[in-house]
């Protein structure tokens, strides 16, 4: 099931950034972040670079609204889950 689900997000990354497209990938985000159980610790996605437009630092259950209302975000995500080149 996980398995899908990822497959659902990658899917969701390729589009381009639009509105519709980035809360498509915020919701197959939270749905991949449910198939898995809660870690003990609490993961971080952490990006380091001059003049991001989101925080360095965002916990893992925050990575959905981010998805969902930043661009630039987005195209991160896309990047790092799709191992796309720019």
């Amino acid at each position: 099931m996980a398995n899908e689900e990822w497959e659902k997000l990658k899917e969701a990354l390729r589009e381009a950034p639009t509105p519709e497209a980035r809360k498509a990938a915020a919701e197959a985000m939270r749905r991949y972040l449910a198939t898995h159980p809660t870690p003990k610790s609490r993961p971080t996605l952490v990006s380091l670079g001059y003049k991001k437009t989101y925080p360095h630092s965002i916990p893992l259950e925050k990575i959905p609204e981010e998805l969902g209302r930043n661009p630039e975000f987005f195209e991160l995500m896309k990047r790092v889950v799709t191992k796309e080149k720019k």
